[in-house]
């Protein structure tokens, strides 16, 4: 709530005390397809699938913490973060004094897709410490509208209209701006490369849509992408671009391809906020706790990858000798334990390339 907060301080500053219209979310930067139609058909309440618009908020996502109740039977207690009013919320989560009901039927949140009615189900541990989890929400504008709303009302702003969406046929014509806040690219990539933040990447792609090919939508992305990676060198054909975080099993690269990415990004002149963007072994991200050992410590930065069946790791190493290799490895179809097989393979392989003295 903090940046809304800020915003309904800065309102109050300028003398509005009452809001006589509505609140109107302007989400038109974007289309209104929230998700990608080749993403897994049955996650979308889960925070890696949230859904893609103009405007976010708390990663599109309510955060929620669970305790367990007084006694066995009596009803878990679940606590929203934020409340901000926007989903219809019961909760059904069960005290339970058996650890192995608790381990094989656990606890979770449902809803429709297109829907903020949810329910939690389940149970949960009697002598169980609190448990931090998830939920996304429908229609990510609506959700910042209505915590704008909270945030309004709770600095003395009082709102006499409803939360509703802009329209395609409504204007901006003698709007003024009351607040604001802007972040840098590199600091927003970066984000999104070290904590594997998929709704950041499809924003990004949607934008550089609008930006590149009018239209935030996810094909305009991919088509703005194409011109880049012409640049580099990979044609049309070679590659496969339904979205931005790689979630959907329809994007597919080469390691080849994704070589060249990097080696052309590393004489580019954002080489810096690129490559900074990229988890540090042993220190950042998703390598914070792999190849942490020896010489390999922050010797390797790359980016992980991963969906069912698929595991990549993409990057740049710093050799023995003093160089720097970019490298790209992607299993796919494989058996087995993704971080107990894959990964073990993966890090031998990055032992390798810094030892290396090409």
């Amino acid at each position: 709530m903090a940046p809304l907060r800020r915003f309904a301080a800065e309102a109050a500053a300028a003398g509005i005390k009452t809001v006589t219209g509505d609140i109107v979310a302007n989400d038109l930067y974007f289309d209104r397809r929230f998700w990608c139609p080749s993403w897994p058909s049955n996650q979308w309440i889960h925070w890696y699938q949230a859904p893609v618009g103009a405007l976010a908020f708390n990663d599109n996502c309510v955060d929620t913490i669970v305790r367990p109740g007084s006694s066995d039977g009596a009803s878990a207690i679940v606590t929203l973060s934020p409340d901000v009013g926007y989903v219809d919320f019961t909760n059904s989560i069960k005290t339970t004094s058996s650890l192995k009901k608790h381990r094989s039927t656990g606890y979770g949140f449902y809803r429709d897709k297109l829907s903020n009615v949810v329910r939690a189900k389940g149970v949960y541990y009697q002598k169980g410490a609190a448990a931090e989890s998830n939920f996304t929400v429908y229609d990510p504008s609506l959700y910042l509208a209505t915590a704008l709303r909270k945030a309004l009302s709770d600095a003395g702003i009082s709102v006499r209209g409803q939360v509703r969406r802009m329209a395609p046929s409504e204007s901006l014509e003698g709007a003024r701006l009351i607040a604001g806040n802007h972040v840098k690219l590199a600091e927003v990539v970066r984000f999104c490369n070290l904590n594997s933040q998929n709704l950041y990447a499809e924003m990004l792609l949607k934008t550089l849509g609008r930006e590149v090919e009018g239209e935030g939508s996810f094909e305009a992305g991919g088509r703005a992408v194409g011109r880049f990676l012409e640049k580099v060198g990979i044609k049309p054909g070679e590659y496969v671009m339904a979205d931005g975080s790689g979630l959907s099993p329809e994007t597919n690269f080469s390691t080849m391809a994704l070589t060249e990415i990097l080696k052309y990004m590393y004489r580019h002149p954002s080489v810096n906020e690129f490559r900074d963007s990229l988890p540090l072994s042993g220190y950042e991200g998703s390598l914070a706790s792999r190849l942490a050992d020896g010489p390999y410590l922050g010797k390797i930065r790359a980016k992980t990858g991963y969906i069912l069946r698929v595991s990549a790791l993409s990057g740049y190493a710093l050799t023995a000798n003093g160089k720097t290799v970019a490298f790209s490895m992607v299993f796919n179809g494989f058996k087995g334990s993704n971080r107990y097989t894959i990964k073990p393979i993966q890090d031998k392989i990055c032992r390798t390339i810094v030892d290396s003295s090409p």
